[in-house]
């Protein structure tokens, strides 16, 4: 492997930071938190600042040159810099993380995406989509069946897990994972023919729709089935990543080792969310959407569901239908008492996205609206189990220490108003 002596003995350093910060009691303290949390036990609240949006505005420039150390570099980097800047529950992790190599393509169409310009004509961070269905009557021959690779017996993956070893795993171990499987036919949809015409073709085409989310539908079930014959799924009930900067530890799903058979997606967790159908009824999201959504939802042993859409206008369709849900996304959008009242002593996490705008605003950090806004939360979902997350902040506007102060702000409020 090429690489020059200096990006290994750097990247080593960084692994011996890693597994210093991993190896402090509190990480230890806060993995059982976890555990209670995730296993639905209304006992201590967390939270956590993914912020992945932001890396180029909180993480030190990259040192690397070659691509594949360049990769490394920056999971040790950006899991150093957040316990660093954040000092939020996320449980550092004793490992390098190599994720196993599945991939799916809906309708094996892959959207271009135009990316505007910043000033000094960089890349930014807002896009355009060159859509593909343009009319669904005159392109729906476009479509194709799905387009997907399985690493049988997880070869590839373990492949790229030898390599990172051959350079720190005498320091850090490294472990493959399988995330939350992903499963979000409204963004696949949208991607390939934009929000507008989507809720156009409900109603002007709303045989050939059903047509398309049939045929979306088995696609996913193909692939899901696939990568369980092939042996390319794992058991993701420790700190594999949930999306929604939340992490999959419970008891409530094996592990591996509790296991004598294959494992199936009955075994692990499952996300997916509808924040682009927003505005539906819920007779309609429910002919056109959630009737296959959930045939998919239920192959999972747990799920995590919602992003940005308000929930509490369909919560109830959710909960009588979802017997697996386990964590529920609370968006600004929501009506938090409604929501808590439906879902308190049922075993699902109350997941609270804040609103981004105190954190990015120009004008400043008001810490004391921004308290007042968690409070109403803490006081709300008193009683769940309660983890809130910032996760849609674009900008801090070069004051990263928002997000520390956020972070103990929230800590706060959970101290003075949570009632387990």
């Amino acid at each position: 492997m090429n690489f020059t002596t200096s990006e290994r003995h750097y990247l080593r350093e960084l692994a011996k930071k890693q597994a210093e910060i991993a190896a402090l009691p509190v990480m230890g303290e806060l993995l059982k938190k976890w555990y209670n949390l995730n296993d639905g036990k209304p006992d201590m609240p967390l939270v956590t600042a993914e912020c992945s949006n932001l890396l180029d505005e909180l993480m030190p420039p990259l040192k690397c040159e070659t691509p594949f150390f360049r990769e490394l570099e920056k999971q040790l980097t950006w899991n150093i810099t957040r316990y660093n800047l954040f000092r939020d529950d996320r449980v550092m992790p004793g490992y390098v993380t190599v994720v196993a190599a599945n991939s799916f393509v809906p309708f094996g169409i892959t959207t271009e995406l135009m990316y505007a310009q910043n000033a000094d004509g960089s890349a930014g961070k807002g896009f355009a989509m060159k859509y593909a269905i343009e009319n669904l009557e005159r392109d729906f021959d476009k479509l194709r069946p799905a387009v997907f690779t399985v690493d049988i017996g997880l070869a590839k993956t373990m492949a790229r897990q030898a390599e990172f070893e051959e350079i720190l795993g005498d320091i850090l171990p490294v472990k493959i994972q399988f995330p939350s499987f992903n499963f979000s036919l409204g963004h696949n949809l949208v991607q390939l023919m934009s929000m507008e015409n989507m809720f156009f073709f409900i109603y002007d085409y709303p045989d050939l729709f059903h047509k398309i989310m049939a045929s979306l539908t088995g696609d996913y079930f193909q692939y899901m089935s696939e990568i369980e014959s092939a042996g390319s799924i794992l058991c993701n009930n420790d700190g594999s990543d949930l999306g929604q900067g939340t992490w999959g530890y419970t008891n409530d799903l094996p592990s591996a080792e509790e296991l004598n058979r294959p494992v199936t997606f009955k075994d692990v967790w499952g996300y997916t969310n509808f924040q682009e159908t927003v505005g539906m009824s819920a007779k309609m999201f429910d002919e056109f959407f959630f009737s296959y959504m959930e045939r998919i939802a239920n192959r999972f042993g747990l799920l995590s569901y919602g992003c940005c859409e308000p929930v509490d206008t369909i919560l109830d369709m959710i909960l009588s239908r979802l017997p697996n849900l386990r964590k529920l996304s609370v968006s600004p959008w929501c009506n938090e008492d409604e929501i808590a009242n439906k879902i308190r002593g049922k075993k699902i996490v109350y997941h609270r996205k804040p609103s981004a705008n105190y954190i990015t605003s120009i004008f400043g950090f008001d810490e004391v609206a921004f308290a007042e806004h968690i409070a109403k939360t803490v006081i709300a979902a008193s009683g769940c189990p309660l983890e809130v997350s910032f996760r849609e902040e674009l900008t801090v506007c070069g004051e990263p220490w928002r997000f520390t102060r956020a972070v103990e702000i929230v800590r706060e409020q959970f101290a003075r108003y949570y009632k387990a």
